[in-house]
């Protein structure tokens, strides 16, 4: 057989707690060849976006990666960001502040987000894969611009919204949909969208602090467990959960990894609510006309699989150098 060639990968995100597991999965997941990362306000403001998602990288050895620094607001609305849920800069109980020498230095590009993500399209017509984890400001920007993501990439995959499960947000909203409805529904309308996974899948598998036991005991390690320690106590207090959702990381290893831990899915069209009124807008409903695509929403997905799955690759991207530089190698050759 010949060797797996690395699918191209652009991830954009607004790194809290469950992006940062998915940076780290998506860095170095030897099936995945990941061009770059776009951040977006969202979880936190902009500047700690951009900073963990710098420091997340070269603690994997993957500052050849580069950071494009987005929207620091959404397109019309005034930002609100998550500090009960995420910490007051992202990560939890861990703070990614301070300079450390020995990991080197990421590379942040002077290109704003929506270019960089309509430079590549350009670049790559067709190729490119788009996993966005927040707000869809810099998608949204980027058409708005005249990038057609929706015949440009190879697909462009959103966590957001929710359908029949409440929201995590308002009632029937989910956060990445409610800090910038405007920008969903411009990416809805757009035809942007190809595949969505909203909390109706998302939050099918729980993860616990005993859960984290199985990963080495490494420096990267301890900084997981502390950021996942905060997620689970707000999700204990909030919803009387003992656990938390992974909601990009699960999305993530669903749509691009383990596809077929997908179990349920529809095809259907949709639109998101931008009226004044808060406690409606953000909501995803079925768009009623036809002249707008179909999206593919996963639903459901085998939650015991995906548990394992992303324990087992968290594990992976946590453990020392030398051992993810093996695991990578002989995935490579297995392939």
């Amino acid at each position: 057989m010949a060797p797996m060639e690395a699918r191209p990968v652009i991830l954009d995100v607004d790194t809290g707690i469950d992006d940062m597991v998915a940076l780290l999965i998506a860095a170095t997941a030897p099936e995945l060849n990941l061009r770059g990362v776009t951040c977006v306000a969202g979880n936190v403001e902009i500047h700690h976006v951009a900073r963990n998602t710098g420091k997340i990288l070269q603690m994997v050895g993957r500052q050849d990666v580069p950071v494009s620094i987005g929207a620091a607001r959404p397109l019309q609305r005034r930002l609100r960001t998550a500090p009960d849920t995420h910490g007051p800069t992202g990560t939890g109980y861990v703070e990614l502040r301070g300079e450390d020498p020995g990991l080197g230095t990421t590379e942040y590009t002077p290109i704003p987000a929506s270019r960089y993500l309509g430079a590549h399209v350009k670049r790559h017509p067709g190729e490119m894969t788009i996993v966005a984890l927040g707000p869809l400001t810099n998608l949204a920007a980027a058409s708005i611009s005249g990038v057609d993501l929706g015949d440009g990439t190879r697909e462009v995959i959103w966590m957001g919204g929710t359908l029949e499960e409440r929201g995590n947000t308002t009632e029937t909203g989910e956060w990445n949909a409610c800090v910038d409805p405007e920008a969903a529904e411009t990416c809805l309308a757009a035809g942007a969208i190809n595949r969505i996974f909203p909390l109706d899948a998302t939050q099918d598998v729980v993860f616990t602090l005993d859960d984290l036991r199985s990963l080495p005991d490494t420096y990267v390690a301890r900084l997981v467990r502390d950021a996942i320690r905060f997620y689970v106590g707000f999700h204990r207090e909030a919803d009387g959960l003992d656990g938390c959702y992974l909601h990009d990381p699960v999305t993530l290893i669903a749509s691009l990894l383990r596809p077929d831990l997908v179990t349920d899915s529809a095809p259907l069209r949709l639109a998101c609510d931008t009226s004044a009124d808060p406690i409606m807008a953000g909501s995803l409903y079925r768009f009623t006309g036809q002249d707008r695509r179909t999206v593919d929403v996963a639903t459901d997905i085998d939650a015991e699989g995906m548990k394992d799955e992303l324990l087992e690759r968290l594990a992976r991207a946590v453990a020392p150098a030398e051992e993810r530089a093996e695991a990578r190698a002989e995935a490579k050759e297995e392939a």
